[in-house]
């Protein structure tokens, strides 16, 4: 899994690493037809010559690519010193399944992941005992110790334990009173109980930075857990799911389970952004720049496989008309959108936002471009 660690070496390390840097994102998917026989090997040759990688980092990048990668994409870092590989089990939006680039650390395809999958926490709660997960670019972790505090006999009372349990048959004419008086105590003691447990996981999605949540479990038991969570972990909750019959379930089957929802969750989201856009938003290549660079964008609206190019002036205007550039000042360059926008809007501290499926169809027939404002 990237974890986050990952993720800030990356920014720190990668960076502010002075060029040249050879930047490769490589589709190994081993379903697909096109990497049969490795032939994936081919295309990371072609494209890395094609971008004037030397030759001895083309050979170490070779040799690291040599064993058989159980993913659907590798990412590779690499200088004559150093070399980093990342597996991924998610798709990238790479042109003819590779992408390189040699010079400034390039970081694009791995800023659109960063944007697409949240980091979800999922809370599987069971009469057995408390599991939680963490669900991030297709792949999913156990994080074993995270309710270490969390007494396992504790939690089998409080779940299985109940006024009928405890007066079963041939007692049914003990006092109401004793009864209502069991039921009191036991309320409020799941309630502190319920509190403590909703604590511990508000400590750990701060720690592991989870943007959303998943409780699996039975209804009432998920019903009262998530009223005590805090409020704003109550507002991270995006679907509350059955129970799995097996509380040792492995954590491919929690995946499987969890990747059934969030898919259609995410298109609903962007359905939703693409509605305020088309309500109040900017949309077109210009004028989404013109907007962008005037700083007046809090968020800006990519197609996952964005393509076309624009042209930068020498201040560094950039325009998807020539004219308008060379007015900028001249000698003026063509540049690659997908390398140049997010670039432009880490400079005026603009927020991306990826879309794809139907929500991309949407940004298309409104000019392939869109933002929303911040006033």
């Amino acid at each position: 899994m990237l974890t986050q660690a990952h993720v800030r070496r990356i920014r720190e390390h990668l960076l502010p690493k002075a060029a040249p840097l050879l930047s490769l994102y490589l589709d190994v998917n081993p379903a697909h037809p096109n990497n049969r026989n490795r032939a994936y090997l081919l295309r990371a040759r072609e494209a890395m010559e094609a971008v004037g990688t030397p030759p001895g980092v083309v050979r170490r990048v070779l040799d690291a690519l040599q064993d058989v990668p159980q993913a659907r994409c590798r990412v590779v870092f690499a200088t004559p010193e150093e070399l980093e590989c990342y597996d991924l089990q998610v798709e990238l939006p790479l042109f003819e399944g590779v992408e390189a680039h040699w010079g400034e650390p390039y970081l694009t395809p791995l800023l659109y992941l960063l944007d697409e999958y949240d980091r979800v926490g999922v809370v599987f709660l069971d009469s057995e005992r408390l599991r939680v997960f963490e669900v991030y670019l297709g792949e999913i972790e156990e994080l074993t110790g995270a309710f270490r505090a969390v007494d396992p006999q504790v939690w089998r009372r409080l779940t299985q334990d109940s006024p009928g349990r405890r007066y079963g048959p041939g007692r049914a004419h003990r006092a109401a009173a004793d009864t209502d008086r069991f039921a009191r105590r036991m309320e409020a003691w799941t309630h502190r109980f319920y509190k403590a447990v909703a604590e511990q996981l508000e400590q750990l999605s701060l720690e592991r930075n989870l943007q959303r949540l998943v409780l699996i479990g039975q209804r009432a038991e998920v019903s009262v857990f998530k009223e005590m969570l805090p409020r704003r972990l109550r507002e991270q909750v995006v679907a509350v799911l059955p129970s799995l019959p097996n509380a040792q379930a492995q954590a491919s089957e929690v995946l499987k389970l969890v990747e059934e929802v969030l898919g259609p969750i995410e298109h609903e989201r962007e359905a939703r952004l693409l509605d305020e856009v088309a309500e109040r938003g900017v949309a077109g290549l210009e004028q989404t720049l013109e907007f962008l660079q005037q700083g007046r964008l809090y968020l800006l609206v990519l197609p996952w496989r964005l393509e076309g190019s624009a042209y930068q002036a020498t201040d560094g205007w950039v325009s998807s008309c020539l004219e308008s550039a060379r007015a900028h000042g001249e000698p003026v360059r063509e540049v690659a959108l997908r390398r140049i926008l997010p670039e432009l809007a880490a400079a005026y501290g603009t927020r991306l936002e990826f879309v794809r499926g139907p929500a991309e169809e949407r940004l298309e027939k409104l000019g392939g471009l869109a933002g929303l404002p911040r006033w």
